[in-house]
């Protein structure tokens, strides 16, 4: 590690940056309100809100967890082959987790198992520098979307979400290249989030760059798109082609849209990291709701399993099916923050010791 990418995770470190566990609630919030919507089929006024959420949400969790691989590389104070069993150990139990999450009666395509393969990336540049990440990023950015294009429209490798039923080459065909949450995509904004990850996030000068710069990028995918929607017309939805990359819809896995949505996520997380602090015991539901977020997540789709009834021939209330869901979840997260424990599957993600023994 750099002298100067040492100083700055000693200050990140010095106080935790609640700001981000703020945001992480966030995320959790609008991926509840997505993956009720399309398991309960809303229409109307519904269908709308969810659109706000539809494609952001996910991609800020997964800034988040760029943001936090960094965080995770600097505790460890260990060059990259010592990170290794940590990271291992934590993509093991993620992508068990997401293969066992995906079994249960929902429409939702669970995310787990994408993190998994994307712990192992940020297992392998996490000693990159900040520029080589960057480039990195850029490079998943232009040519994942283009890859996916291909093999989309000349393979038939599996479109689903991978889990316990598919054999283990369709299952990673699915995680890496073809399924709802392509790697080859979705690297993009995580490794952009290991970048964030290495600036000095404890300073509100920082905070305020990102929420601008954050509201100029959400908002250049979205004009660039339209523009050349204007211009070239629209593309064919029902047929997936290179027409597909003037797209911003949210996971259309088009560069305008990685644009777009990852400039609202790291807004959110600028605006988050600036109100946190001033915010004070008001911003303490959402701060331990954030520090749980992988139980709140797994919990939340066991809930759409027993709540919602997708066979039913009315359109299921889904924006109050996810407020009660998420105020259950706060009110849990409150009661388990009480008892000063970690969350139970945060705690499962701490390596067991006798793996670090040396």
């Amino acid at each position: 590690m750099t002298p100067s990418l040492k100083t700055t995770a000693e200050q990140n470190s010095a106080v935790r940056l609640t700001g981000l566990d703020a945001a992480r609630a966030l995320a959790l919030f609008g991926m509840i309100i997505v993956n009720v919507d399309v398991t309960a089929h809303p229409q109307g006024i519904e269908e709308l809100v969810v659109r706000l959420f539809h494609g952001r949400a996910s991609i800020l969790f997964i800034v988040l967890a760029g943001i936090g691989f960094t965080f995770l590389a600097r505790s460890k104070k260990v060059t990259s082959g010592g990170i290794w069993p940590t990271v291992t150990w934590r993509s093991a139990l993620l992508l068990a987790l997401g293969l066992s999450l995906q079994l249960l009666p929902t429409a939702v395509n669970v995310i787990l198992a994408l993190y998994a393969g994307l712990f192992l990336i940020g297992g392998l540049v996490v000693r990159w520098s900040s520029r080589s990440l960057l480039t990195g990023a850029a490079m998943f950015l232009l040519l994942g979307p283009v890859v996916y294009i291909l093999l989309r429209s000349n393979t038939d490798l599996p479109t689903t979400s991978a889990s316990f039923g598919q054999s283990p080459m369709e299952a990673a065909a699915s995680v890496l290249l073809t399924g709802p949450y392509p790697l080859i995509v979705w690297a993009a904004p995580f490794m952009f989030g290991m970048w964030i990850g290495r600036l000095k996030l404890h300073l509100p000068s920082t905070a305020w760059r990102l929420l601008s710069w954050g509201l100029v990028a959400a908002g250049a995918g979205i004009l660039a798109s339209r523009t050349l929607m204007w211009g070239l017309g629209e593309p064919n939805i029902t047929e997936i082609g290179f027409d597909h990359l003037v797209l911003s819809a949210g996971h259309s896995e088009m560069p305008l849209w990685l644009i777009s949505s990852t400039g609202s996520a790291i807004a959110v997380i600028g605006l988050m990291l600036i109100i946190t602090p001033r915010l004070g015991a008001f911003a303490h539901p959402l701060v331990i709701t954030g520090q749980l977020a992988l139980t709140c997540y797994a919990l939340h789709l066991v809930a759409i399993a027993v709540i919602v009834r997708p066979e039913s021939p009315d359109p299921n209330p889904s924006i109050l099916i996810s407020l009660l869901i998420i105020i259950g979840l706060i009110l849990l997260s409150l009661t388990w923050g009480a008892l000063k424990l970690r969350g139970p599957l945060e705690t499962l993600l701490r390596i067991p010791s006798i793996f670090t023994r040396r």
